[in-house]
């Protein structure tokens, strides 16, 4: 059975447009099958987005981990005016990204990878919903790399149900040195800001 984190070839890539409205603003993106939450924007996603603009200040460089069709990084971009830099090792959802990013006229590059590349250098805000499928070593492994990646008093955002896991990845954020703070608590969804501070 494919899922979203790896593309399946044998799907059918017929394009359509989903559309969904944030902060007074509407969206209108390209989707496909075998993309994540390829029908519309996920409460999860919805929920993250909405956190990082109610509590963030505007950033000056945005990398989108598991990007997917680029919902977030579109939307980040859109009201922060700034450049983002998106990762998703499916390439569909890379080829759908680009797309949304033109649209857009956002300044972009997206990376078709499963990690982050070393000399991409250092993010004020990273964001991401985990591809909990794939399980914690690889969610845990994504932590890690955001955790390398922040400038000093950037912020790693993420959204988790409690159910999956929220507490443990606080404490393995913690770990890591980051200082964390619960932002919302939504619906069984935790939103976690991960701040490197020293």
């Amino acid at each position: 059975m494919s899922h979203y984190y790896e593309f399946d070839q044998n799907l059918d890539r017929s394009e359509f447009e989903i559309s969904f409205d944030l902060h007074g603003q509407s969206f209108q993106l390209f989707s496909s099958a075998g993309v994540f939450s390829k029908e519309g924007l996920d409460t999860g996603s919805r929920i993250l987005i909405e956190a990082v603009l109610d509590h963030a200040l505007p950033s000056h460089n945005v990398l989108d981990l598991g990007c997917g069709i680029g919902v977030i990084g579109v939307a980040l971009a859109h009201f922060w005016k700034c450049p983002v830099v998106g990762i998703d090792p499916n390439s569909q959802a890379c080829y759908l990204a680009n797309k949304n990013y033109a649209r857009y006229q956002i300044d972009a590059t997206v990376h078709e990878n499963d990690h982050i590349e070393e000399d991409l250098g250092l993010f004020d805000t990273i964001v991401l919903n985990p591809p909990i499928r794939t399980g914690k070593k690889v969610i845990y492994s994504l932590f890690e790399q955001s955790a390398r990646h922040l400038t000093q008093d950037g912020s790693l955002w993420i959204v988790i149900r409690k159910q999956h896991g929220a507490q443990s990845a606080w404490d393995y954020l913690q770990s890591l040195g980051l200082t964390c703070k619960r932002v919302v608590r939504d619906k069984g969804f935790w939103v976690i800001q991960a701040t490197k501070t020293n």
